[in-house]
C-alpha cells in the first residue's frame, strides 16, 4: 500500500500528527501506519510535525536519530492536506 492511500481504522479519531484523540484499537502506535507517515523520533518520541515533546538532544531538528523521521513530516502534511482518506 502506498502511504498516500493510508486509511485509519473505522472509529479511530486519533490525530497522527498531534498524538491527540481516541484510538479504537487502544494500541500505543498504529500497527498499520506506513513508515512514511511516522513523524515521531524513534529515540525520544519528539513530534517533528508539531515540534512538541522532550527531546533528549540539544537540537532535535539536527539530531541524527530523527533525521529520517523529520523527512516524513512533508509526507504527513501532504496526506493531511489530501483529506486523510476515510
Amino acid at each position: 500500500m502506498r502511504w498516500t492511500e493510508f486509511r485509519q481504522c473505522p472509529g479511530c479519531s486519533f490525530d497522527l500528527g498531534t498524538g491527540e484523540g481516541e484510538k479504537s484499537c487502544h494500541l500505543y502506535d498504529c500497527p498499520y501506519l506506513p513508515q512514511e507517515l511516522d513523524v515521531f523520533c524513534p529515540q525520544c518520541r519528539f513530534d517533528f510535525n508539531t515540534g512538541e515533546g522532550n527531546p533528549g538532544c540539544e537540537n532535535p531538528w539536527k539530531c541524527e536519530n530523527g533525521a529520517e523521521t523529520l523527512a516524513h513530516v512533508r509526507n504527513y502534511r501532504v496526506w493531511l492536506a489530501a483529506g486523510k482518506p476515510a
